[in-house]
């Protein structure tokens, strides 16, 4: 014999209520204990990704390029920087606010320049 209560809120035999999963984070059918969640990219992430490739990938370049000419220096460091640029909009930065873009492009011109006044003061 079932509960009417049960009937009433259409729960399965199987005790699993089988709510449709929205966004972000859900219960599991084991009980509320059991979060479930959903990935949801955020632009501080991809800023954040960006330059710490782009300081760890200038660095290596200043350091392996010290030896040749200042320009060479800097001519490698801006073609990594627009490679990173281009990676970071793939990802999903172009979907981005006005705001994360301009603070993107501004980080990541702040670490082209340190390199350049340090090959040019060098």
């Amino acid at each position: 014999m079932s509960n009417p209560a049960d009937e009433a809120r259409d729960v399965p035999d199987d005790g699993d209520y089988g709510a449709p999963i929205e966004s972000g984070v859900t219960t599991h059918n084991m009980g509320s204990f059991m979060p479930e969640g959903a990935y949801r990219p955020v632009p501080i992430v991809w800023l954040g990704g960006a330059w710490f490739v782009q300081v760890a990938v200038l660095m290596v370049l200043f350091f392996l390029l010290l030896g040749k000419a200042a320009w060479f220096t800097i001519a490698a460091a801006g073609l990594a920087t627009y490679g990173i640029h281009h990676w970071t909009w793939a990802r999903g930065m172009k979907d981005a606010g006005t705001g994360w873009k301009v603070l993107t492009v501004l980080a990541l011109g702040f670490n082209l320049a340190l390199v350049v006044l340090a090959r040019l003061g060098a």
